[in-house]
């Protein structure tokens, strides 16, 4: 027998080092508390340097941005900013200049709370961020800077970071972080006393499914609507998208069994936590009969790609196909195909933009405007910055 070729030999033998190294990658994910550090990435504390509670050394003017706590009904703590607009903040920077910089004990008594609660004009993004990292993560100040130059007059910015994230107490779960969204919807329009209609939910990644399930319970629950909601670099739900994500764009994770179904429909039975935003919108679009969303992906996101969003989209077409038709549960006996609601939807053509999807059918007047944006560059996350998502917030927010 012909000796076996030392090159073959080699590449055999690193073929069958990476397959075990992956197979044992796939098999620690289903240890539960595993799988958690995976899919939250919580212990992820970016950036250790500089101080989050002094935001001024990230550029911020002083006493621009306001760190705080937000207390949850479960007994966890958030860690939070409250950004002013830009122009408010130089109105009034003598005085924020006389003032502590730092974090404080109690946001109501700052002038930046005033300066939101008393302005009637005053617009309020709640920001729904993706896993790991914290508040100052990479682009995420970029993002607060850029939203709030939308109308640097009005738009003032809250974000916080989840629990077990940065310096917020607790530990990641689903109900946990829609328990975390909604008492930050519930400070601004309770204690900072906005009305939903002025106030807009921009989430991202993992945060758009955060988004969804805050906002379904709170729809359903109470009937509350808000100004918009913004869902940028979204998925369906976790089950799916772990057949398609890859980490930071570059290590896939059971895409490699694709030719493997069953194998890869067995893995995803482990999955804990579903994030289940296809069944969350379809009761959104029950209990929010105005309800305006836009996607917002773009075609060169390789972490999740953006035929996420066009399920979303697609979800709910049929959701709202359902309840024209009096199936008040939003589910339709036969659900129009994929080629259908291609072929129906409203498609409108931005050159080098991308083009933007919208659901007229069954939409009845003052009714639920639902919009897919595809944007052509901005990868993951440069897309919370992209002009298609100012476009989107001024017009949610009535500039």
């Amino acid at each position: 027998m012909a000796p076996f070729n030392p090159t073959l030999k080699t590449a055999y033998w690193s073929l069958v080092g990476f397959g075990g190294i992956y197979v044992s990658f796939l098999l620690l994910l289903l240890v539960p508390v595993v799988q958690k550090n995976f899919v939250y990435l919580h212990h992820v504390k970016f950036p250790i340097w500089p101080d989050i509670s002094r935001p001024e050394q990230l550029g911020f003017a002083s006493n621009e941005v306001t760190p705080f706590y937000l207390n949850t009904p479960d007994g966890e703590r958030l860690f939070a900013w409250h950004i002013l607009p830009h122009e408010a903040y130089a109105k009034n920077r003598d005085e924020l200049l006389r003032r502590d910089v730092g974090l404080v004990e109690d946001i109501t008594q700052t002038l930046g709370f005033k300066l939101l609660k008393e302005d009637e004009e005053a617009r309020l993004i709640v920001f729904f961020h993706g896993n790991a990292g914290n508040v100052a993560q990479g682009y995420r100040p970029d993002g607060y800077r850029t939203w709030s130059g939308v109308d640097p007059s009005k738009i003032h910015i809250l974000t916080f970071d989840y629990r077990g994230f940065g310096r917020s107490t607790g530990t990641p779960s689903e109900p946990g972080l829609i328990t975390d969204a909604i008492t930050a919807l519930k400070f601004a329009m309770d204690t900072a006393g906005i009305p939903p209609s002025r106030i807009l939910i921009i989430g991202h990644s993992l945060g758009t499914a955060v988004t969804l399930g805050a906002t379904e319970k709170i729809a359903r629950e109470e009937g509350v609507e808000f100004a918009g909601i913004i869902l940028c670099s979204g998925f369906s739900k976790l089950k799916t998208l772990i057949l398609t994500y890859s980490a930071g764009g570059v290590i896939p994770i059971l895409s490699p069994l694709r030719p493997y179904p069953i194998v890869q429909k067995w893995l995803t039975k482990y999955v804990r936590e579903p994030w289940d935003g296809e069944e969350r919108l379809k009761s959104l679009i029950q209990h929010s009969p105005k309800l305006k969303l836009t996607m917002v992906h773009a075609h060169n996101d390789y972490s999740i790609t953006w035929t996420h969003s066009q399920v979303l989209f697609h979800t709910a077409a049929n959701a709202i196909m359902a309840l024209a038709k009096g199936e008040g549960q939003g589910e339709i006996d036969k659900p129009l195909e994929f080629e259908d609601i291609e072929k129906r939807k409203q498609r409108v053509e931005l050159g080098d933009e991308g083009y933007v999807d919208t659901w007229v059918e069954g939409v009845p007047a003052g009714g639920w405007k639902i919009e897919n944006r595809l944007v052509k560059w901005g990868g993951h996350d440069q897309v919370l910055v992209a002009s298609a998502t100012r476009l989107v917030i001024r017009e949610m927010l009535g500039l």
